[in-house]
């Protein structure tokens, strides 16, 4: 499967061929064949509301992870919780991405502390109770420890890591043939990362990873605009962007 947004919507078109209904953590075992759409949003908001976009045309829908501990957006800021509001009016429910590397935990009670705080965080945020995550770059421990939150669903618990056919694209790889697995399982789990899928052509990794870090440099240099007096007089946008396209 290619990592275009066209690559995206034929999987939906097939898995919707193939009588899968599209439900979520709450609601999966309602129908005899299920999918969960998860999609894990590590860099790009933005890139996620494209994806609810194709979710919403063809009346299916996923649930967003959103990370509050990163360097790459600030789900308290405008632009950010405006993105999160497409997501949801698109039919998106919103989880938490939650990266244990963020703290300095030593147990696992102390990391449910940590999930409770960022999940209470979320759900205010969105003015909707956020009732399930997924971790970001999990550890050992935590994919083979069935670790069960009170009033959150762990989308790593044995019920949608085992016992469903879990399909992830994690590095910009998948390890699975999804159309085979259509033909086997009743129930699958698939992990997208927005991330990854393009408009048009597919680009390798190199020309993707450069395309982000173009965009995020002239991102910067917007936001530095919006704060700082006659930016343009002393650095011109196209200055930026032809600096960022040498790297």
């Amino acid at each position: 499967m290619e990592f275009t947004n066209e690559s995206y919507k034929i999987m939906l078109k097939n898995l919707i061929n193939k009588g899968y209904s599209f439900k979520n953590y709450l609601n999966w075992d309602e129908k005899e064949k299920t999918v969960i759409l998860r999609h894990d949003v590590d860099y790009s908001l933005k890139k996620a509301v494209l994806m609810s976009q194709i979710e919403k045309k063809m009346s299916v829908h996923g649930t967003y992870f959103v990370l509050l501990s990163t360097n790459f957006y600030n789900v308290h800021s405008k632009e950010s919780r405006k993105y999160i509001s497409h997501i949801i009016k698109n039919g998106g429910c919103i989880g938490l991405h939650f990266d244990e590397m963020q703290y300095d935990i030593s147990n696992e009670e102390e990391m449910k502390e940590y999930v409770y705080e960022e999940i209470e965080i979320l759900s205010n945020i969105i003015d909707t109770k956020v009732n399930v995550v997924s971790m970001h770059r999990p550890s050992e421990k935590i994919l083979s420890g069935n670790i069960q939150f009170s009033g959150v669903i762990n989308s790593y618990s044995d019920t949608f890591f085992h016992k469903m056919k879990y399909l992830s694209d994690s590095r910009r790889h998948w390890r699975e043939n999804i159309n085979e697995a259509m033909e086997k399982y009743e129930r699958l789990h698939i992990l997208t990362h927005p991330f990854w899928y393009m408009e048009g052509k597919e680009k390798d990794l190199k020309e993707t990873l450069k395309e982000a870090v173009i965009e995020a440099a002239l991102n910067y240099y917007d936001n530095m605009n919006y704060n700082f007096r006659s930016l343009e007089c002393e650095l011109e946008r196209v200055e930026v962007e032809k600096i960022a396209r040498l790297l």
